[in-house]
């Protein structure tokens, strides 16, 4: 509302700001005193209303200058000191009260200076009566939805001055309860009262809008129950899928008996005698009722439900994951699958299953007998990420040259004793490990690798020593014996990475140093006995592996004296263990590339060249998370030429994400040359989860650069926690990117590059 003394002073102000030449602005709400020239009188009028009500009052000053005489004559309309009819002055001297009349109209007051009656002040006052106050007239939806919001309510017939408030009563006001307009949210079913208060002065009104707040008939029942049944089966329940709130549910059945739940979600009935079975559920709420029917095959046996046996959890992208479950005399299964593929045993009771990417698989089976009833049952199964093997890297993080072998056992022709060996991890995982899956080798037309059947490979989990050598201390976690691994004849079967499973598994910790010990118990280790493969390097750098320290990934052996010591044949070769660990939770890690095409002289492998239109590069689909890389690193081998090597990443559409050249790259000792190559981003670079990219390298027709790819063990049983699993090596030899090849195969997709970015 308007406050009047503010009003009646700003006019004062305005009047005297024109009366009064060359009077300066000041601050503050006290208008300027009039000035007149010496001699010459002036008056000017503080406090007189430009609008006032009838019978209201106002106090008006009149401030006269260059007379000592400051007295005034007050008149209304020249009417000293006024009427009611025009409105009465009382009070004497400069200050004195104006009451308006009841009359409406227009009335001029004037301050006459005693002193010079030439001399006045006057100033219009408009008098008007009070409007009457009309009760306001609310524009509301009369219908709306339980919980609707953005309502909106308006009043129709707003008046000057009237101040409008709302409240309301089964519902929210959002916003500002005030003004001629609000928004508002409905409530639970029922009536909604809306109500705006109009306020004018002394006078209220009041008015109040009903909103209907309807809801809707409850959903139609979703009936879960099975579709059969054996006379009398007892137990069965049927559901209702989502249940409503503020819904009553009531079942009823025929053809059997309802045992409990009827007035609930779920009921609990026992089938009748042979023939179909109708379930009907109710739904009611406040608004009406719906209801559905479900119908049970009652037949005279039903097949059991199966019970599927399988891990509760797998590793993303994992093959060779098993399930079953009981066979049933005269029944047919159907498989089904999200979140995977059937590898095989579709219409078995065995089944082998692929998982896809981290989440949820769900794994299904339908046992179905002569008569068509069915029995069904689900299992889900937690995918779990892949885990990065090492901390801060992105990449396949290994190098190698090929495969050297590490015999278990007696080779008469090289070694004076039964040789035992030991694998060297840490923990990446804190839980059981109850698997194992090693490399075996022998061959039916190279000598060497194995003898006889194999013996008796025992195999051990041990703790390590706690010394600086990190050998195993003989504390064993875990053991397990594989008879006979080696078929006789050897060229009679190939089955070279065996999953091998602990009775008991070995309960191991994150982060601590453990050992897999490898030793030949047969009666006679001289005539039975194989080797284990591993990733050989033909000149081992002080660092074997570029993002892993010696002590976290080694092969010892014991030799002749009994001490442990590290596994090496020839100066500065290096050996990488090849294996795969288990864990009953699902997770797994180990080291999954079985082999390394580095030799040049095309017997079996062939290193590719990079120079001018020929190049090489690591495609991938980045899994899991973002990562920021602030460098990338290749193994190279530079042959000839002035030129750099480029090194360039970018997306899958070939938009550039970083890009640099490394020169002066080594030749290291050994009869492959290779060596790493470490480009260093000027900004770090993100590798979006979900984004595909290549890590590209090219060089100048002037230049000659190679490298080499790793075999991964994708297509042997290995998980993709052993290897890099988010893609694979390719070449341009001039005529556009192909897969790798080698051994005569081409178009390979279990090959990468030796590369790994180094992570934030």
């Amino acid at each position: 509302m308007r406050t009047k003394s503010q009003f009646f002073l700003l006019h004062g102000m305005v009047i005297a700001g024109l009366l009064i030449q060359g009077a300066c602005g000041g601050g503050g709400s006290q208008a300027p005193a009039p000035v007149a020239q010496p001699g010459t009188v002036a008056v000017a009028l503080v406090g007189a209303p430009s609008d006032v009500i009838s019978g209201d009052s106002a106090s008006v000053t009149a401030q006269v200058q260059g007379s000592t005489n400051t007295a005034v004559t007050w008149t209304v309309e020249g009417i000293q000191n006024g009427n009611s009819t025009v409105g009465t002055i009382s009070g004497s001297g400069n200050t004195v009260t104006y009451v308006a009349p009841a009359n409406e109209g227009n009335y001029t007051l004037a301050a006459i200076s005693v002193a010079d009656a030439t001399k006045s002040a006057r100033s219009t006052i408009r008098v008007h009566h009070i409007a009457a106050l009309l009760a306001p007239t609310i524009n509301a939806p009369s219908v709306a939805a339980p919980g609707a919001t953005g309502l909106p309510a308006s009043v129709t017939n707003p008046q000057a001055r009237v101040s409008y408030s709302w409240t309301i009563l089964g519902g929210t006001i959002q916003g500002a309860s005030t003004g001629t307009a609000v928004t508002f949210s409905a409530g639970q079913a029922g009536t909604l009262n809306l109500t705006c208060r109009a306020t004018l002065d002394t006078q209220v009104a009041n008015a109040t809008a009903q909103v209907q707040v309807q809801g809707t008939a409850p959903r139609v029942p979703q009936i879960t129950a099975p579709t059969s049944a054996s006379a009398g089966a007892t137990n069965l329940t049927a559901t209702v899928a989502q249940p409503e709130a503020g819904t009553s549910y009531q079942w009823t059945i025929v053809g059997g008996t309802i045992t409990a739940g009827a007035a609930t979600p779920s009921a609990t009935f026992t089938a009748g005698s042979v023939g179909t079975l109708t379930l009907t559920c109710r739904a009611t709420n406040t608004v009406g009722s719906t209801s559905a029917q479900a119908q049970v095959q009652v037949v005279t046996q039903a097949p059991t439900t199966p019970v599927i046996t399988a891990p509760s959890q797998v590793t993303a992208q994992s093959g060779n994951n098993l399930a079953s479950i009981p066979a049933q005399a005269g029944c047919t299964y159907n498989w089904t699958i999200s979140g995977g593929t059937i590898s095989s045993g579709q219409g078995t009771t065995n089944l082998t299953f692929a998982a896809g990417a981290a989440g949820t698989l769900v794994l299904g089976c339908t046992v179905t007998n002569s008569a068509s009833v069915s029995a069904s049952a689900q299992k889900n199964i937690a995918i779990l990420p892949a885990p990065v093997q090492t901390a801060g890297y992105y990449g396949s993080n290994l190098n190698g040259d090929d495969i050297g072998n590490i015999v278990i056992g007696w080779n008469t022709a090289n070694d004076n004793m039964n040789r035992v060996a030991s694998y060297r991890f840490r923990a990446l995982h804190t839980g059981a490990i109850q698997a194992i899956r090693p490399f075996y080798i022998w061959s039916g037309a190279r000598a060497g690798y194995a003898l006889g059947n194999g013996g008796d490979i025992q195999i051990q989990i041990q703790t390590d020593d706690g010394t600086s050598s990190h050998n195993p201390s003989g504390t064993v976690l875990a053991s397990l014996v594989n008879h006979a691994p080696v078929p006789v004849p050897q060229s009679s079967g190939t089955n070279y990475y065996p999953l091998l499973t602990f009775s008991s598994p070995a309960q191991v910790t994150a982060g601590q140093l453990y050992h897999i010990v490898f030793s030949n118990i047969t009666a006679d280790p001289k005539a039975n006995w194989v080797s284990l493969d591993c990733i050989w390097m033909a000149s081992a750098f002080s660092q074997e592996q570029p993002t892993l320290p010696n002590t976290d990934m080694a092969i010892l052996e014991k030799n002749s004296a009994g001490a442990w010591v590290k596994f090496s044949r020839g100066s500065n070769t290096g050996y990488t263990p090849c294996y795969e660990l288990d864990y009953a939770d699902g997770a797994s890690q180990g080291q999954g590339y079985l082999g390394a095409f580095a030799y040049p002289d095309g017997s079996f492998v062939n290193p590719k060249p990079i120079s001018g239109t020929q190049a090489v590069r690591q495609t991938m689909t980045v899994s899991g998370s973002d990562r920021v890389a602030t460098s990338v690193s290749v193994r190279v081998r530079y042959s000839s030429g002035p030129s750099p090597l480029t090194i360039r990443v970018e997306k899958a559409d070939g938009t550039l994400v970083g890009q640099g050249t490394v020169a002066n790259i080594p030749v290291t000792p050994g009869n492959v040359g290779e060596a790493w190559a470490k480009l260093t981003f000027i900004t770090p670079i993100t590798l979006a989860a979900g984004q595909s990219y290549n890590l590209v390298m090219s060089a100048p027709s002037d230049s000659v650069y190679t490298t080499h790819s790793l075999y991964k063990g994708m297509n042997s049983g290995y998980k993709p926690t052993t290897y890099f699993g988010d893609g694979h090596a390719e070449f341009n030899n001039g005529s556009g990117w192909k897969r790798w090849d080698a051994w005569g195969v081409q178009n390979r997709l279990d090959n990468d590059l030796q590369f790994f970015f180094e992570l934030q």
